[in-house]
């Protein structure tokens, strides 16, 4: 069924910063509606992964993964309850497993009954347990997006928290979190999703991009039809988009507010981005997803300023020259060619869009009916999505996390409440093929890609490093879903790749590894999808390969090195400096 949006029933009214409420206790105002799915009804079908055999297995219970407290009331028909939210891989504690941060929001018609963020450590034995208040990382705002890097470039990972509200910056102190918003200029009140962390001026330290989204008046209602009483949520031409926000490190633990000196001027209801190197000039960029309007490629200038050059290089409209919802986006050289293409997912009725760049450092081009994704995930909405090499064939595959903004026929299948299924979708994998196509594979997912779910935000990782990727979806109901990627055939090798600088990771590092007559570029970033932070590590999968000839890293820097790889089938760490420097 096509999504659509509704049509406004009550007047704009202006309202001030104050609207921006965070999840706190104080529960006097906007009582949620009365619960009507039980937490346990949604969780029974996860008891064990024994029923879900497909290539992608939810193994959430098993890992010990709970859901939160308490039932799931219907919504209020209020915007920021059908967006969020969030989810993030990241070794908090620094015993070498990666362990998942979710970020939620609050319960749906309030904007005030307390959902604090939750983070899960991972244990020796592969299963995970809660972290007592999060590690300080329990935010109580109304949570969308996640950010993580290490701003001070002393090895641990650091944690930013975009709300419906302001925003937070964490510091990590010996594996215990410090909110250093205030003392680190952050600041801002307002509605942010997606943020990332990049070196976009080569100084050697993170610097910060928050997309913003709009500007929420609660008071606005919307209606299906002429009939007043039949509300839906409210699509996003009915709010003013906003600025991004363009943060650089200082060096000293403080960030200072670029946006306006860096030439990051023009509004957009930004959802999803990511960043890298998309012109191929070594430095890195930032590609935004916009809802109902054109996205936005800000190109470095390598002086401090960024230019938007999407329609001129081809990725702000889709084929026909409109402008479609843009939710989540995917970064990577779908094609084969060291060129990094662009992937945005949308909403139900427009398709999501592939931009290859066929080559060219200059321009992108719409190859959507190319890929054949197209005619498959018209009917849904999209929103996290990424690009990754489930099978270790060599060929980069696509997994969309669906969910649907507006009330459709309720699903039957579902195992969310009859309010809630009516925005339920089944999310999609495609396995990709040689020239930028792709074969829908959903039926062989799992329920991945049978269960209906408002999914958002999706986050890939080695999990429990047996070297292929898997997915941690965060859903609308602040539940979080683990899916065990066992794709991956006998024979088909891999290989990880760690690029760092110093004690961090190097994020827009370009990472190429060469096997016989194969090539392959992948991006070292962690920003990309949906409201979520990935594993920032370079992953190959490498077909019947048995060895890397060669491996050369492109650092953020400007340098150029070559490492020898000692064996497929690992993850290896490579440290800039340290390699044999490439000419050109």
């Amino acid at each position: 069924m096509t999504e659509r949006y509704c049509v406004l029933l009550c007047p704009i009214i202006v309202i001030s910063g104050a609207c921006l409420l965070g999840c706190s206790s104080d529960e006097s105002t906007n009582q949620p509606a009365t619960a009507t799915t039980p937490r346990n009804a949604a969780a029974s079908s996860n008891d064990s992964d024994a029923a879900d055999n497909g290539l992608l297995v939810d193994i959430t219970d098993r890992l010990g993964i709970t859901p939160p407290k308490g039932d799931w009331p219907d919504g209020d028909y209020m915007t920021p309850e059908i967006t969020p939210g969030g989810v993030a891989v990241l070794d908090f504690d620094g015993d070498g497993r990666l362990d998942l941060y979710q970020v939620n929001h609050c319960a749906a018609g309030s904007f005030t009954a307390p959902a604090p963020n939750r983070l899960f450590r991972q244990k020796e034995d592969g299963t995970f347990e809660e972290v007592p208040d999060a590690a300080g990382l329990n935010d109580r705002g109304y949570g969308h997006g996640v950010a993580v890097g290490d701003i001070d470039n002393d090895g641990d990972p650091d944690v930013l928290v975009t709300n419906y509200g302001p925003n937070a910056l964490y510091i990590n102190e010996g594996g215990r979190y410090v909110n250093h918003t205030a003392e680190a200029g952050i600041e801002g009140d307002q509605w942010s999703s997606s943020a990332g962390f990049l070196d976009y001026d080569r100084d050697g330290d993170l610097d910060l991009y928050i997309v913003n989204f709009a500007v929420f008046d609660p008071d606005r209602r919307c209606v299906v039809g002429d009939d007043p009483n039949d509300l839906d949520y409210c699509g996003p031409h009915l709010f003013d988009g906003l600025v991004d926000t363009l943060y650089r490190n200082n060096g000293d633990g403080t960030f200072t507010d670029v946006t306006e000196q860096a030439n990051i001027v023009l509004p957009g209801r930004g959802w999803g981005l990511a960043c890298g190197d998309v012109t191929g000039d070594g430095w890195c960029d930032v590609y935004v997803a916009n809802d109902e309007e054109p996205a936005q490629l800000w190109v470095n200038q390598q002086d401090g300023t960024f230019e938007e050059e999407a329609v001129f290089r081809g990725c702000a409209y889709n084929m026909a020259g409109r402008v479609e919802a843009g939710m989540g986006v995917a970064i990577a050289d779908v094609d084969g060619d060291q060129r990094m293409d662009l992937f945005k997912t949308h909403l139900g009725g427009e398709t999501n869009t592939l931009y290859l760049s066929d080559g060219s450092d200059e321009l992108y081009s719409d190859e959507t009916a190319r890929s054949t994704m197209g005619s498959v995930d018209r009917p849904y909405t999209g929103w996290g999505c990424g690009f990754v090499d489930f099978d270790h064939d060599g060929l980069l595959d696509m997994a969309v996390a669906n969910g649907r903004v507006s009330k459709g026929v309720p699903q039957p299948s579902s195992q969310l409440s009859p309010f809630w299924s009516r925005f339920a979708e089944p999310n999609l994998l495609f396995k990709g093929e040689p020239g930028g196509r792709f074969v829908n594979i959903s039926d062989q997912a799992g329920r991945f890609g049978s269960e209906p779910l408002s999914s958002r935000g999706m986050a890939f990782a080695d999990l429990d490093n047996d070297g292929d990727l898997d997915l941690a979806v965060q859903q609308l109901d602040n539940e979080l879903r683990v899916y065990r990627n066992d794709a991956p055939q006998p024979g088909a090798h891999w290989l990880i790749v760690r690029a760092m600088t110093g004690q961090r990771d190097a994020y827009g590092a370009r990472v190429i590894a060469t096997a016989g007559d194969r090539k392959w570029v992948r991006l070292a970033h962690p920003a990309s999808s949906y409201l979520a932070s990935n594993d920032p590590r370079a992953h190959f999968g490498l077909g019947s390969e048995e060895s890397v000839d060669q491996l050369i890293i492109e650092w953020p820097s400007g340098r150029r090195e070559t490492f020898a790889v000692p064996g497929v089938d690992r993850v290896i760490t490579v440290k800039e400096g340290e390699g044999q420097p490439v000419d050109g």
